[in-house]
């Protein structure tokens, strides 16, 4: 697995508010928590906690780097899921509960049947592996988005007066299914897979 040892030290204090709780979480001594820590202030040039007995406050600093330091190391994650971990391989989707139920599970379900090893994990747009999207169509249906995969026509139903008498019409609305991975998933064989079976799918 991949990862910054010295953000894994960072995050852990960070969250534990403690360099003593650090140690026993990562079953290291607690002298290594300080020492990792201290390179780390080094590095950036600023503290990142204030000491106080017993327990490691952030400072200002440390706020504004915990922000980078969780999308680092989520980023390293991504990464290992994607290439370390083969059985099961895990990939972080971003999408709608809408959207996923009427749309992306359908066509999940056969990729199961194809790569029982897959699994998805539900994940925040910063996370995600993929994110898979529905945005309004251009009114040009020659002006489609680069990373779209289908166009698809919804309907909504709505009624309109005809002599007295409400009649039922539907109204077609067009949108655009956009397939986004990450800069890192997007360079596997699995992201390259994954979309030849949706864009197949939704011919």
């Amino acid at each position: 697995m991949l990862e910054d040892f010295r953000l894994k030290v960072f995050m852990t204090v960070a969250e534990s508010g403690s360099f003593t709780k650090a140690a026993e979480t990562l079953h290291i001594s607690q002298p290594a928590v300080s020492q990792n820590i201290a390179e780390l202030e080094k590095v950036v040039g600023r503290r990142l906690f204030d000491r106080l007995p017993g327990e490691a406050v952030l400072t200002s600093y440390g706020h504004v780097f915990r922000e980078y330091a969780a999308r680092i190391v989520a980023a390293y994650e991504s990464l290992s899921s994607v290439f370390f971990n083969s059985d099961p391989c895990l990939i972080r989707l971003c999408a709608s509960g809408e959207l996923t139920d009427n749309i992306i599970a359908p066509l999940l379900e056969s990729f199961f049947t194809i790569h029982p090893e897959i699994t998805f994990q539900a994940a925040s747009e910063d996370d995600a592996d993929l994110k898979i999207s529905l945005v309004p169509a251009s009114p040009n249906p020659f002006e489609v988005p680069a990373d779209s995969i289908s166009r698809i026509r919804l309907s909504a139903c709505g009624a309109q007066k005809m002599g007295g008498y409400q009649s039922a019409h539907e109204k077609p609305f067009y949108f655009d299914l956009l397939y986004q991975p990450s800069p890192l998933f997007a360079g596997t064989d699995l992201c390259r897979i994954l979309k030849e079976h949706l864009v197949a799918s939704l011919i």
